[in-house]
């Protein structure tokens, strides 16, 4: 071995050492990773900023726009106990969901489909080859943000309007009138915004999805208005009550849109169904395509 491969091998063994000890260490792949990952994500777009801040201010300015109404009437219209006085305060407070449902579909669906859009979902299932892992931790963050962002929201609307109102504000020691219509609009937004996730991984397409989302939530309640309230189309009224935001409204407003009123555990029971079947539907996309 001549003086030159000598000092090759031994130039070689420093790269390697230099190699190795500045190689970063790297961690398994697991479920809370991947949600810090998709929670950066998530924080990063300045159209999830923009989104909820429109959502934050719609809700508080129908919110006073509908105390104001209700104020303008005085004693005309006195509730006529604690109840109903509860509930005329928490109408007010979710009063503007009937706008802010739309926005919380988009932004489900523009968190995924503008994954599909720029590529960066090819980083993201290469991390996680599993694909559902990282499916279903998008789905918890945009989720579960959207139901603590709604409940601040909900705060700040009751903290504005009762004030105006004649007969004050929430009263929160009647849980059954004030707190639980509150926790279950806050739930149906969140759920209508995993939901928008779910038709952004079945059609991967922005417009598409939000089309399809849009569709669903506000333009198919629209439609049922046009049916005659007759026995011979009671039949629609019947299935209209099954769509997202008339189960929704049931939910936490009383009254739907169109359709008839579902109780408390069929309304719940509805939106989880829309919910499952739009992720479930993506899971299988995502599993059966390539990015």
């Amino acid at each position: 071995m001549n003086t030159a491969t000598v000092q090759k091998t031994k130039q070689d063994q420093r790269v390697s050492e230099r190699t190795k000890t500045s190689e970063p260490v790297r961690g398994s792949v697991n479920f809370p990773r991947l949600v810090r990952a998709e929670w950066i994500k998530f924080t990063t777009l300045r159209s999830t900023w923009w989104s909820l801040a429109l959502v934050a201010a719609v809700s508080v300015g129908l919110s006073l726009l509908q105390a104001s109404a209700i104020a303008s009437f005085g004693d005309e219209e006195q509730a006529s106990d604690a109840a109903a006085v509860n509930q005329t305060a928490v109408m007010v407070i979710v009063f503007a969901t009937v706008l802010t449902q739309l926005l919380a579909v988009i932004i489900g669906t523009i968190n995924v489909t503008g994954e599909y859009s720029t590529g960066m979902i090819r980083s993201t299932l290469t991390a996680e080859p599993r694909r559902l892992p990282s499916m279903l931790a998008k789905a918890l963050v945009v989720g579960g943000t959207l139901f603590l962002f709604s409940l601040v929201v909900f705060a700040l609307a009751a903290l504005v309007t009762a004030p105006i109102l004649t007969d004050g504000g929430v009263d929160l020691t009647d849980p059954d009138t004030s707190v639980m219509p509150l926790l279950g609009a806050a739930l149906y937004l969140a759920l209508i915004a995993i939901m928008g996730a779910g038709l952004g991984y079945i059609i991967r397409n922005g417009p598409g999805a939000l089309a399809m989302g849009i569709g669903l939530v506000f333009v198919a309640p629209v439609i049922v208005l046009f049916f005659p309230a007759t026995p011979d189309f009671e039949w629609v009224f019947d299935l209209a009550a099954y769509l997202p935001s008339n189960a929704g409204q049931s939910l936490f407003m009383g009254e739907p849109m169109s359709g008839t009123l579902l109780e408390t555990w069929p309304a719940l029971l509805t939106l989880i169904a829309w919910t499952a079947a739009a992720i479930i539907g993506g899971a299988a996309v995502v599993k059966s395509r390539d990015a």
